[in-house]
């Protein structure tokens, strides 16, 4: 097992990007293109109250939605103080529940779970499988301080005349 360092890139898209890809996910031709993998949460400010929304890759897994995000972001901040989120994954918006998880041998589980299944987003990572296709877990363990592993609970859909983020 190679347990070598490995550090997460930090560079953010541009604004331009994320704005393209929040008009793309809003548009249903478009969404159904480039939206598998990708959602729009909406989160709201803990200081401001401002909403804010904004593309990232997730994992699902019936009722929970997992979002790995890079420690250096803000927008996940908002969600130490109120966990509640809105979602738009795969052109229908959902209402959920977030939570950070601290503990390490949880994250790294849901890590693993979600990057076997999408080996690209690993690759970004800067993360490695073995032969089996199993995700290297030493160096997935060396980048966890890099993120933040987000567990959202769906608690039911947003229909067409409720608010959107």
């Amino acid at each position: 097992m190679n347990t070598d360092a490995v550090t997460v890139p930090s560079a953010a898209p541009p604004r331009w990007v994320n704005n393209m890809v929040r008009m793309a996910l809003r548009t249903p031709g478009l969404q159904r293109l480039i939206g598998r993998g990708l959602a729009l949460i909406t989160v709201t400010g803990r200081k401001t109250g401002t909403r804010y929304t904004t593309p990232v890759s997730y994992y699902r897994d019936h009722d929970a939605v997992l979002v790995i995000t890079k420690r250096g972001r803000t927008w996940w901040r908002n969600l130490e103080t109120n966990a509640d989120v809105e979602l738009r994954l795969a052109g229908e918006k959902w209402r959920g529940r977030a939570q950070i998880l601290a503990d390490n041998s949880a994250a790294l589980s849901r890590l693993a779970t979600a990057l076997e299944r999408r080996h690209t987003d690993a690759r970004a990572l800067g993360l490695t499988f073995t032969p089996d296709g199993h995700l290297d877990q030493g160096r997935a363990r060396t980048i966890l301080p890099q993120l933040v592993i987000l567990e959202i609970r769906l608690t039911g859909r947003i229909g067409p005349n409720d608010d959107e983020g």
